[in-house]
């Protein structure tokens, strides 16, 4: 299937959403000076974060430090960091501009046409708000040569939040790409061939047998109206706003 066309709202600088046919992701090798310059401002925060939400992990994380569009494909580096530096700089209000947010998204219909929103539970840094099933791009994604599998990177997220939903959905061609401020989500389309309702039974089922759910509820959405009132992270509002739209 071919992926739906976006309107081009002049990526990469500002603010929408673009259809891509591929997204090319390497590691850059470069340091982060942001986190190097406020190494110590990190350390204490970490130690008050760390007291207040014990479910912190300092993993790697990668952001993103250059992105370009070149004939159809997004071309972006990244660089690696750890997750205390970046909940510095996110809670932080994301001071450092040189750098972007990038992650994976997967944007699921099922066979009723609702979009599947997803909440994470509490103890994740994105509790209390409603957003794409999502995650940061870790090692695991990262080839030997330095390039990142970011389409693997979202099939993994789906399968660990939405556990055997993953086995029913189907992925479109292309990416769509969206943009708001800081951050940056490259999505995938998947057709799901199950219902919303079994959907959603399958993952209360997912999140009972499983040690560790990473989901508190899931939200199915199928007009402007529906995501009105919700909190949502603001690249998913961009996005579901330009997928609504052009309907």
């Amino acid at each position: 299937m071919k992926a739906r066309v976006m309107p081009d709202a002049g990526f990469p600088f500002a603010n929408g959403v673009k259809s891509v046919s591929s997204c090319s992701l390497k590691l850059s090798g470069e340091p982060w000076p942001f986190a190097h310059e406020h190494a110590a401002e990190i350390d204490l925060h970490w130690q008050t974060a760390t007291k207040s939400n014990s479910s912190y992990f300092n993993g790697i994380v990668h952001l993103i430090d250059s992105v370009r569009f070149v004939n159809g494909v997004l071309e972006a580096t990244l660089t690696r960091t750890d997750f205390k530096s970046y909940l510095y700089w996110r809670l932080g209000g994301y001071p450092d501009a040189c750098v972007l947010d990038g992650f994976g998204s997967a944007i699921i219909r099922t066979s009723d046409g609702d979009i599947l929103l997803a909440q994470q539970r509490p103890g994740n840094v994105n509790y209390g708000f409603a957003c794409l099933p999502s995650g940061f791009i870790d090692p695991r994604d990262v080839q030997p040569d330095g390039t990142i599998d970011i389409a693997r990177s979202i099939a993994r997220e789906v399968a660990e939040e939405l556990g055997v939903v993953a086995n029913h959905i189907e992925r479109e061609d292309g990416f769509i790409v969206a943009r708001s401020g800081t951050q940056l989500c490259f999505g995938l389309q998947f057709n799901a061939s199950l219902s919303t309702a079994d959907i959603l039974r399958l993952v209360d089922e997912h999140n009972a047998t499983s040690d560790d759910p990473e989901l508190e509820s899931i939200i199915p959405v199928a007009r402007l109206a529906d995501i009105a009132d919700l909190k949502m992270l603001p690249y998913a509002r961009v996005l579901l706003e330009a997928l609504f739209a052009a309907r």
